[in-house]
């Protein structure tokens, strides 16, 4: 669920599987009465600035920044007039994934945490996944949801999460399997240099063995991906082209723009329209003129 430009709070249902997101651009004169949901909200904004208001305390919300609001809660939040917020929320039933750890039922805000970027990606792929609504989505989503909170509840807790190091197959085989699993993950926010990192490689040597297994370059790779994405969303959704963007990975429309039209041709706009199948009524739509050659026999 998202809305491009959004004056109120989008309404909450949450479906059977007990989770729900949303993505939000707030529009100018956006505004929220107080209320108490009766289920947890996780709150991410990636762009704006604004607060979330509770008991009369303002917390701000910037980019980057996670905010837990526990149910029954009585919030709402409050836009910079000058910088309208652009948010993800996460809606989870208690009913659905309690007990939760004790660290979990309060209130709790985490400013630009170093995990932010990995729980962008998260929520990105629920979105993706709520999107699609494929076979499996309801356990990946679901999965998703419990790493989000293993996020808050690790943060809450104050212990540092733990990275694991390579393993111990073969360099090539690693990009090999990291090259595959782009195409699941091309969403995130990430760098060739963090690639070549998580794999415990120079970025030089990721480089180079990734074009040899992949036969394209890394960024080359994660275009093509977060582009075939786009234009499925294009063609198949009325989502807006920004929102569009944000999914596919893009935190700067301008680069997606450029992007696009380098691809296709055309601007995303351009281009969702010229892919619209005609639903005109077959009597109104024009007949291709058959050419007269002269013979009554077809050649």
């Amino acid at each position: 669920m998202f809305d491009a430009h959004a004056r109120q709070p989008i309404e909450v249902r949450l479906p059977s599987g007990g989770v729900f997101v949303l993505e939000s651009h707030h529009a100018r004169g956006f505004r929220m009465t107080p209320v108490r949901h009766d289920f947890l909200k996780v709150v991410h904004p990636f762009s704006g600035a604004g607060w979330l208001v509770r008991s009369g305390a303002r917390v701000p919300l910037r980019p980057g920044d996670v905010v837990l609001v526990p149910r029954g809660v009585r919030h709402h939040i409050e836009d910079d007039g000058a910088r309208p917020l652009s948010l993800y929320a996460l809606c989870l039933s208690p009913a659905r994934y309690g007990p939760l750890p004790d660290s979990l039922g309060r209130f709790r805000h985490f400013p630009d945490p170093v995990w932010a970027g990995e729980m962008r990606g998260l929520f990105r792929h629920l979105l993706h996944e709520q999107t699609l609504a494929r076979p499996g989505s309801e356990l990946m989503i679901a999965g998703l949801a419990w790493q989000v909170l293993g996020h808050l509840a690790r943060a809450a807790g104050g212990s540092t999460p733990v990275t694991a190091g390579p393993d111990d197959h073969p360099a090539r085989a690693r990009v090999a399997a990291y090259a595959a699993e782009l195409a699941r993950t091309f969403y995130h926010r990430q760098s060739i240099g963090e690639a070549a990192a998580s794999l415990g490689l120079s970025r030089r040597r990721f480089t180079q063995l990734f074009k040899e297994t992949a036969g394209e370059t890394w960024l080359e790779a994660l275009h093509r991906h977060r582009l075939a994405h786009a234009r499925r969303l294009l063609r198949e959704t009325g989502r807006s082209i920004a929102s569009i963007g944000y999914e596919c990975g893009y935190d700067d429309l301008t680069t997606f723009y450029r992007a696009f039209k380098a691809s296709t041709g055309s601007s995303p706009l351009v281009w969702r329209t010229s892919s619209e199948p005609d639903t005109s009524p077959p009597a109104n739509r024009r007949r291709p003129q058959r050419q007269n050659t002269g013979s009554s026999t077809p050649n």
